[in-house]
């Protein structure tokens, strides 16, 4: 035992050596103080200021003037903990900077996560099937490209407390001794406190816990552990409600977090109590115990359309904020929120994602038979219209595949509580199975309209292949009539379909593309070129209190590699001032126009680069005096980026019009 746990350990410790030393590839050629995406300059941010003033203003005033930044409506975790561990590095290794803390974190955070799942996976399904998962997420492109060394944002920090709170609130339903399943239940409530104030998305985390324990609620007569639930409750709901103001009155973007966050759970314990006060307290209590199932899943509808009518209730405001938004010219031009298509799968993940919905539909029928089709024949139509859009759209037409899509989602949802309310008999490890169906469910749906949150998709993934490999390792095995040791025929089974899914090309080959696509992720923004100069110039030779007008992507690399104040940035803050710069700087159709804007945010400077200096039509007459070229020196007629000096005329003045906060309605 102790040799097989020494084995275990070294295995581990050599998948997570492998996964960093993929993260880490070219870190050397990232210019210093530079990052490999724009959003991580706005965390790099939020911890500098941390790091000097202790703690973030309600309001930075360095973006967004002439109002500022409201950071209160913020979740603002990832900042002090860039902060404070550095701090704490610096303590002992005085030469660490914040810049090397902000580089290697995501790298470090994902290498955690990595670290905690093999280990749960081990102790539940053995060595064999950890490693198999550990060297699948290390070596997946999907799982690689917002992981780097340089990346900055917080996306690996995100996942590493979503596999937290998920396997530790597993790790307290396997557990048999109370003091464990106490102490897993804090750790996950607690990962999911932390999570809760660090990203609006963390809510997808807390939905898979939810539907286990939904679940749990349709499978079972009687409750059970209903007092480790209300501690799991606790030990999240009433300190994001009373830390965070975005949960007690959300705006913008937190306008209905504390809906997705803290209400779900409080129902899901409430019709939990009702039952148990129903089966055990009412005058008709012997006969509602014979049908406790049916009377969780009538509880389960109940709370379902009274969620389904608070949407509805809220579809007004829903459409008002969001539908101009997403059909808006910035939304269109973001390409992390871009569809994914069958390329894209299959150039990020192989054949994993092929492989992963096959484990998922042979688990279900491999648990309940016949039963599981009522959840594994949406889950078809869902996989298809997913991850083959690209080829269903041509033949049946985009609005045909996404109301299927609907379909599938609906039907899913459906499958999923019949599967419950009717399954006999548990089966070994379910609420895994379940929990990662789940995640399944829900990240390739989330990822299906936006790319980014493919980087999540990897965990479910690898998960199934790893369960399909290991099922067919043991049918090969069991096939095999000569007398040879199944305890070395499995594993080599195993690592020869996982070497061919990792290296051979014509059946996915991932791992061919593993270092490449680190190195890709690897591009420095803003790199060596002319828009590093001029901020290098800026920084030198502009005061602290300039306020530079430029496009949004470039907000918080100004605030940082320039030090100067801004008006917008990739925040998405006001998202209406980023269509307003647009039309009034890129599109203007008089000078007076461009200055009546600037003035009204303050603006000082502004900078213009590549087609911009071309689209601006009052930059294209005779020179202005006005505008005052001072950036660069040299043919200032050729560069690619421009900076110019603002000098307002007396004539003009602020416009209220130009600071609307919202889209206009049509």
């Amino acid at each position: 035992m102790k040799i097989e746990k020494l084995s275990a350990v070294v295995l581990i410790v050599g998948i997570l050596c492998l996964a960093a030393f993929i993260r880490l590839q070219g870190i050397t050629n990232v210019p210093a103080g530079q990052l490999t995406e724009s959003d991580g300059y706005f965390y790099y941010w939020q911890a500098q200021l941390i790091s000097e003033h202790g703690k973030l203003p309600e309001r930075d005033m360095n973006r967004w003037l002439p109002l500022g930044r409201d950071l209160t409506q913020t979740l603002n975790l990832y900042g002090y903990i860039l902060a404070y561990v550095h701090k704490g590095i610096a303590w002992v290794f005085p030469k660490v900077t914040l810049y090397h803390v902000t580089i290697y974190t995501p790298v470090v955070c994902f290498c955690s996560g990595l670290g905690a799942l093999c280990l749960f996976f081990y102790r539940t399904f053995g060595i064999l099937f950890s490693s198999i998962v550990g060297v699948l997420l290390a070596t997946l492109p999907g799982a690689i490209n917002r992981s780097t060394a340089g990346f900055g944002d917080r996306d690996s920090w995100c996942l590493m407390l979503g596999i937290l709170t998920v396997i530790t609130y597993l790790a307290s339903l396997q557990s048999q001794q109370p003091r464990k399943r106490l102490l897993w239940t804090l750790a996950s409530g607690f990962a999911m406190f932390l999570g809760g104030i660090s990203w609006e998305g963390f809510g997808v985390f807390l939905s898979i816990i939810l539907l286990v324990e939904v679940w749990r609620f349709l499978t079972s007569e009687t409750e059970d552990r209903l007092e480790l639930y209300l501690i799991w409750v606790c030990t999240f709901v009433p300190p994001l409600y009373f830390i965070s103001p975005a949960y007690r009155s959300g705006q913008g973007f937190a306008t209905h977090i504390a809906a997705l966050m803290l209400v779900p759970p409080l129902v899901l314990l409430v019709i939990r109590s009702l039952r148990h006060l129903l089966i055990t307290k009412a005058p008709f209590a012997e006969k509602l115990r014979l049908h406790a199932r049916t009377l969780a899943f009538g509880l389960t509808l109940a709370s379902i359309t009274l969620a389904l009518g608070y949407i509805l209730m809220q579809s007004k405001t829903l459409v008002d904020t969001t539908v101009p938004f997403s059909q808006s010219a910035l939304m269109q031009s973001i390409e992390e929120l871009e569809n994914t298509f069958l390329a894209y799968w299959m150039t990020h993940y192989g054949s994993i994602f092929v492989l992963g919905s096959l484990g998922i539909a042979m688990a279900l029928f491999r648990f309940w038979r016949g039963r599981g089709l009522v959840f594994a024949a949406p889950l078809v139509l869902f996989t298809g219209t997913t991850f083959y859009r690209s080829v269903l759209d041509p033949l049946l037409g985009t609005s045909v595949v996404n109301i299927e899509f609907g379909i599938a989602i609906a039907t899913c949802i459906i499958g999923f509580l019949v599967l419950a309310w009717r399954r006999q008999g548990a089966a070994k490890n379910e609420f895994i199975y379940i929990a990662f169906t789940l995640w399944f469910l829900f990240w390739v749906a989330l990822a299906r309209d936006a790319k980014r949150y493919n980087f999540f998709v990897g965990v479910s993934i690898a998960f199934f292949t790893a369960d399909l490999l290991l099922f067919l390792a043991t049918f090969y095995a069991n096939k095999v009539k000569r007398r040879v040791p199944q305890l070395l025929l499995r594993p080599a089974i195993s690592i020869l379909i996982l070497t061919l899914i990792l290296f051979y090309s014509p059946v996915g080959g991932h791992a061919n593309r593993a270092l490449p696509a680190a190195i890709k992720s690897r591009r420095a923004i803003p790199g060596k070129g002319s828009l590093a100069r001029a901020f290098d110039w800026m920084k030198d030779n502009l005061s602290r209190s300039a306020v530079v007008a430029a496009h949004w992507n470039y907000g918080s690399q100004l605030n940082v590699l320039a030090g100067v104040k801004t008006v917008v940035d990739q925040d998405h803050y006001i998202p209406h001032w980023i269509g307003l710069y647009r039309q009034h700087i890129n599109f203007a159709k008089t000078e007076r126009e461009a200055l009546e804007f600037l003035r009204s945010h303050r603006a000082t400077h502004l900078m213009l680069t590549g087609k911009e200096t071309t689209t601006a039509p009052f930059l294209r007459g005779e020179p202005s005096r006005a505008f005052v070229p001072i950036y660069p020196k040299d043919n200032f007629g050729e560069a690619l980026v421009k900076v110019w000096e603002i000098r307002y005329p007396p004539s003009i003045r602020s416009n209220p019009k130009y600071l609307a906060t919202k889209f206009p309605r049509e």
